[in-house]
């Protein structure tokens, strides 16, 4: 099983003295249970069972964590064709409330015109030594409930449920889960398999049998297991194993656990062509231009002339009117999509069906372009061929003849090329097939923020400024989505404590915000503020801060200036997503009759992907009296995941800004 993926439950791990200590006796408990092969078809004779849980101990054992997993064994038979049998078992016992509380239920998602889920086996092994099977009207089987919550009937999108009844603290779960899948790639056989998880495992085995005509390439990534071969007749029968786990320590806005657990990449196939071909013919036919379709795109694309008007005039549609079902399926870029015509006249598809349907809309205005498979949510691991992909998205050829990315599912941006992919593996699905690619970098200025303060400071201490939001990529897309789901009067709210946040007393003026209906114009705040006895008199000197040097007018500075860098060093990298940055302008007019006498000191620093710029600058007037003082602030992330060494750059980036922002500009009162 894999519940490092269904939901990430808490957890800590146990003294290395405890797990040595506790692994002694677990041994003799383990060997004397069931073999493998019998194991996963049938539950442990109750005294086993009674006898493991025991063994595992409690918070002694485990000061800690929240559950401990005695056993999470799966064995997988696979045929010449690819199709293949799972069985997996697994024994955990809840250590605390929490571990209770996840343990409490399992829930498996699947295709059924794939492949089958059923729930052989479940029970509660209560720590007095008793069971409670688990009855049938605890196993419920139905849509999936983010498809349910779409009002979408889409039937063959399933989840089956297991409710262990009267869980409590000390009682253990163990269930048996059997999968039937069809092969998506003929004589392809293919899988990941993890072997660690958020909580700690005393035993993770993996069987593999298979034809000895059908050779399995394989990889471990992240740890170290025992690896055992024989052959058994015409199959050969592998066998993985790894015992006193640790878990997975959690941290802030950590990369995915599957990203970094010790696991297990298995395939059949040979090369990354063999599955970019077979992409392409799930798709190729799909992409017929109806009458519906060629009516519609002659409609959309009417009165533009240039081809980027058109593909963005496509592009909009499709976000627009197309409704993104987003179900979480490991090989969801794999699922063979519906014909384009269906998903246009239901208005409603998944990631591969809204790509499809952009394919077959842009080959009628004479662009090419192919379905791309991509993991947005960690970072790819390329060793080993396999279908294991979350999402689909469109290329087209870009001017200089590499690929540019579009994704038609993402319905708030308004940019159509999508600004997460840089660096990022994918597979471009042709019919020559081609090898799996890393994405051109995109750079932290193509996700940034611009962010405008004109301000005036007047001889009598107050200033007043007008102030202008915006930004592009990612940047952008936060503003809109911001907007569309707080909508224009919250917002303003926001802005009030924007402005709050400058100084105490400060005033919010005008205030207004782009419509976030209208892809075509991005997202724009414009707000006014005023502020009374803004600057400090302590005659001849008047001290005062430049406004947007306090970061209130930049939304994203309390997350990564303040939460994200909570931690003295980082064991696991940061999954940010993207890159990211931040333009910063202001222009504050200063009164007549004042010489500027200091001017906070700048900043310059570059590591690794972290950089951050901080300018101040005098601009006389050409009378010479007043002028203005002239600050920027550039900072950058340029990359999708900060590792633990970048962390630490990031955190001194924090600390120079921090001491930045309590700098003051002093100005001298001219005698006479």
């Amino acid at each position: 099983m894999d519940p490092g993926l269904n939901e990430e439950l808490g957890g800590r791990e146990m003294s290395k003295h405890a797990r040595d200590s506790l692994g002694l006796l677990l041994a003799a408990v383990l060997v004397a249970l069931p073999t493998l092969a019998h194991a996963v078809l049938e539950p442990l004779e109750l005294s086993d069972a009674v006898s493991l849980a025991n063994s595992l101990g409690g918070l002694e054992e485990y000061p800690d964590a929240n559950s401990v997993t005695g056993l999470d064994h799966t064995h997988i038979e696979f045929d010449e064709t690819g199709a293949y049998e799972e069985y997996n078992h697994t024994f955990t016992k809840a250590l605390t409330d929490e571990g209770r509380d996840g343990n409490g239920s399992v829930s498996l998602n699947y295709h059924r015109r794939y492949g089958s889920v059923e729930i052989v086996m479940a029970r509660v092994i209560k720590a007095d030594g008793s069971e409670v099977v688990v009855g049938e009207e605890l196993i419920t089987e139905g849509t999936a409930p983010e498809v349910s919550a779409m009002n979408i009937f889409e039937e063959d999108f399933r989840q089956i449920s297991v409710v262990f009844p009267g869980l409590e603290v000390g009682d253990a779960i163990e269930y048996i889960v059997h999968q039937s899948y069809e092969p998506l790639i003929d004589n392809g056989f293919n899988g990941i398999y993890f072997l660690q998880y958020v909580e700690p495992i005393v035993e993770s085995r993996v069987t593999i049998i298979g034809p000895s005509s059908l050779p399995l390439i394989h990889v471990v990534k992240n740890g170290e297991v025992e690896y055992e071969e024989t052959t058994d007749g015409d199959r050969t029968v592998r066998t993985w194993t790894a015992r006193g786990v640790p878990k997975i320590e959690r941290e802030l806005a950590m990369a995915p656990p599957r990203q970094i657990a010790t696991r297990l990449i298995v395939s059949t196939m040979q090369t990354w062509e063999e599955v970019s071909r077979y992409v392409w013919k799930l798709v190729d036919d799909k992409c017929v231009a109806e009458d519906s379709i060629v009516d519609l795109v002659a409609e959309i694309t009417d009165g533009l002339t240039s081809t980027e008007d058109k593909i963005r005039a496509v592009h909009y549609w499709i976000l627009e009117n197309v409704r993104y079902l987003g179900v979480a399926m490991d090989r969801g870029a794999f699922l063979e999509p519906h014909f384009a015509s269906y998903t246009l006249e239901k208005e409603y598809g998944i990631c591969r069906d809204k790509a499809t349907l952009m394919i077959t809309m842009l080959e009628e205005i004479g662009v090419r372009s192919w379905i791309v498979a991509i993991n947005p949510s960690h970072r790819m691991d390329t060793e080993i061929p396999t279908i294991y992909f979350e999402h689909g998205i469109v290329a087209i050829e870009g001017p200089d003849g590499d690929y540019l990315y579009i994704d038609p599912t993402i319905e708030e941006t308004r940019e159509v090329y999508a600004g997460y992919v840089g660096d990022r593996y994918l597979l471009v699905a042709t019919e020559e097939g081609e090898d799996i690619r890393q994405a051109a970098h995109v750079p932290a200025t193509a996700n940034s923020g611009d962010i405008m303060d004109r301000a005036v400071l007047a001889d009598d201490g107050s200033i007043e400024g007008d102030v202008t939001i915006t930004g592009n990529g990612f940047y952008e897309l936060i503003l809109r989505t911001v907007n569309k789901n707080m909508g224009p009067q919250q917002f303003e709210m926001m802005a009030e404590e924007m402005v709050q946040n400058i100084y105490p007393g400060a005033e919010l003026g005008t205030f207004s915000i782009t419509d976030a209906d209208d892809l075509y114009e991005p997202t724009t705040i414009e707000l006014s503020y005023h502020i009374d006895d803004y600057a400090l008199n302590a005659a001849p000197y008047t001290l005062f801060r430049v406004p947007a040097a306090t970061g209130s007018f930049e939304m994203l500075s309390d997350f990564l200036f303040g939460r994200m860098v909570g931690l003295p060093e980082r064991k696991y990298p940061v999954a940010l997503g993207v890159t990211l940055g931040v333009d910063e302008k202001a222009e504050v007019a200063l009164p007549d009759g004042f010489v500027v006498e200091n001017l906070p000191d700048a900043v310059d620093f570059e590591a690794g992907a972290i950089s951050l710029s901080i300018t101040y600058e005098y601009v006389p007037s050409e009378s010479g009296d007043g002028g203005f003082i002239r600050y920027n602030r550039k900072f950058g992330i340029d990359t999708f995941e900060i590792s633990p060494e970048d962390y630490l750059n990031l955190k001194e980036a924090v600390r120079l800004a921090g001491r930045s922002e309590k700098g003051e500009v002093i100005l001298k009162r001219e005698e006479g």
